[in-house]
């Protein structure tokens, strides 16, 4: 079962990553697994909720960044797409490393 309010946390800490990689560029690559981590964290639980609120962490997050920084530069549903599918891998695997951490 998905605990919401770490997901969201996740999500809002994804964002605030993201938005820092204007000056600092890797942080970038960094924001969906950080979020990830941090709402697997808070919620615990097995591998399986690790990487389901990771997921779910990055997708948003991702895809909010992805509109955002991207949109400029692709057209705002390439920009969507490509940060929910980037979003979705990277808060996954921050999701396993959070379950190991706590665990």
């Amino acid at each position: 079962m998905t605990d919401w309010t770490p997901v969201i946390v996740g999500i809002v800490t994804t964002v605030i990553i993201g938005l820092v990689s204007i000056i600092i560029p890797f942080l970038g690559v960094l924001a969906p697994v950080i979020g990830g981590l941090v709402a697997a964290y808070m919620a615990g639980g097995d591998y399986k909720d690790g990487a389901v609120n990771g997921g779910i962490s990055g997708l948003f997050g991702g895809a909010i960044l992805g509109t955002a920084l991207l949109g400029a530069f692709t057209a705002v549903i390439g920009g969507l797409a490509l940060g929910s599918i980037v979003g979705l891998i990277l808060g996954i695997i921050g999701g396993i490393i959070g379950i190991l951490i706590k665990g």
